[in-house]
Order: C-alpha cells, then structure tokens, then sequence
C-alpha cells in the first residue's frame, strides 16, 4: 500500500479497537447491572440479553422521542408553512445540526463490529471493482504516480445515459443551491467550484474538454449559478442520439402509415 493508505488502514485499525473495546465494556456492565438486579425468576434472561444488538440500547431514548416528534410533527408543519419565508435560516441550521448529528451517529454504529459487517457486505463488491480499474491501482498501492483527481473521478462516476443524467442534475443542483442563502451562498460557492470543475471534467472531458473551465468560471462569478454546465455536457453527448432516435422512429411510423394507406387503396380498387 501507500504510505497514506497504510496510515489509514492502522488508524481504522485502531479506532475500531476502541470501538470494540468500549462496546465491550458497555454491554458486559449492562449485563452485569441487569443480572444483579433481577436475581431468580423475576429478572431478565441474560442469554438474550448477551445476544441483543448494541444499536437496540439506543431504542430506549429513541421511543419516547420518536412520539413526541410524532404528536408535534402537525404543529411543526403548520408553523413552517406560515413561516418558512422568515425561518429559513434557522431551518437551514436545524438541517446542518440534524445531518451532523445524523453522520456521527451513523459513523459511531458502522464502527461496531455489527455495523463493520453490514458495511463490507455492502461495500465489498464495489471496492474490488474500484480495484479492477487502473485508477484505483494506482491510488491503493504503490505501483507509479498518483492519480488526479479528475481521473479517479471518472474512475467512480457513472458512464451510462441516466446514470450520468441524474449526477448532471445533482452537479447542478448543488451548484444553485447557494440561492438559498443571499450572499453567504456565494461564500459556498469558493468551495464548490473546484469540485465542480473535477466533476465536470470527469464526466465530459472526452467530448467538450472545456466545460468543466465553464463550470469552474459559473460557480466562481457572481449571478452565475442558473447555468446549467453539467447537463449542457449531458446534452452534447446524448442529445444528437436521441434526436436521431426520434427522428428514425418518426420516420418509420411515417413510412408504415404510408405503407398502410397504399395497401387500403390497392384493396380498394
């Protein structure tokens, strides 16, 4: 491996470690304080206690929130659709708190051995393809120069027709999203653009190789935003298939109406 994927690998290693020995340490006291206190036929069966997932202990302060959200969740939509133009701002900071909270929560889990097992049966058969490219070579072992990031982007994206629509979209999207706060979106914007730029080119180098220059200039300039770079690179390298496709098949119905009106007349007559 690189020298930074080793690191890596020994840090993962390592937090995991803490991980399991934390999860350990929880469980055996739960057990142990539940054991304590049940004594005899009163008590909790401890061998199902010792087989229930570490994610279900997270049930008990989840129920009862889960019903207050549930009993206020109309009240919390009426008050937003009065409101929404004035609490925008503090919804958009709820959403940050709720998608942090959200990420460590979901980092926290897939870090337990349960969680670990779930995500290499998930991740497994991708990764060994990502393996098989000469990109991802070349960024996992030591075998030559490291890739550019353009290159390891087309090395992930898709390269189908709707598989490169819907990333198109969400290039798009994210790019415009910075609307929705006035001014501070613009500050989004220095962060985006270079991303947007790998993206593009990653996906439409072969064919317009300076899009992702349009791209990068539409993020970075002012008022910019609504350009859609991303699907005009869509549309070069689909729109003249499909047109054509269209107009073949225009054509075939025109010829088989004609077809069909020439063997009415000839039965005519």
């Amino acid at each position: 491996h690189r020298p930074e994927i080793a690191a890596l690998i020994n840090l993962g290693n390592a937090w995991f470690g803490v991980v399991d020995v934390v999860t350990d340490t929880v469980v055996g006291t739960a057990t142990h304080m539940v054991g304590g206190s049940a004594g005899g036929n009163n008590g909790l069966d401890l061998a199902k206690w010792k087989d229930l997932p570490v994610v279900k202990l997270l049930l008990v302060p989840t129920v009862p929130l889960a019903t207050v959200a549930v009993v206020c969740a109309p009240i919390v939509v009426g008050v937003l659709i009065v409101g929404i133009p004035f609490l925008l701002p503090l919804l958009l900071l709820l959403l940050s708190i709720t998608l942090t909270i959200g990420t460590l929560s979901s980092a926290l889990y897939f870090s337990t051995r349960q969680g670990r097992t779930k995500l290499h049966h998930l991740l497994e058969p991708m990764y060994l393809t990502f393996l098989t490219t000469h990109s991802g070579q070349r960024i996992i072992y030591d075998v030559g120069p490291r890739p550019s990031p353009q290159s390891l982007a087309k090395a992930v994206l898709p390269t189908g027709m709707i598989g490169k629509l819907v990333t198109s979209l969400l290039i798009d999207f994210i790019g415009s999203a910075s609307y929705l706060i006035p001014l501070l979106g613009e500050a989004f914007d220095l962060t985006w653009a270079p991303t947007s730029m790998i993206l593009v080119g990653a996906l439409y180098d072969d064919i317009m190789p300076n899009l992702k220059y349009v791209a990068l200039m539409e993020e970075l300039l002012p008022l910019t935003d609504w350009i859609p770079s991303a699907m005009l690179g869509w549309v070069r390298e689909f729109g003249p298939g499909i047109l054509e496709e269209w107009r073949g098949r225009v054509q075939g119905m025109k010829t088989a109406g004609r077809r069909e009106k020439e063997a009415l007349v000839h039965m005519m007559r």
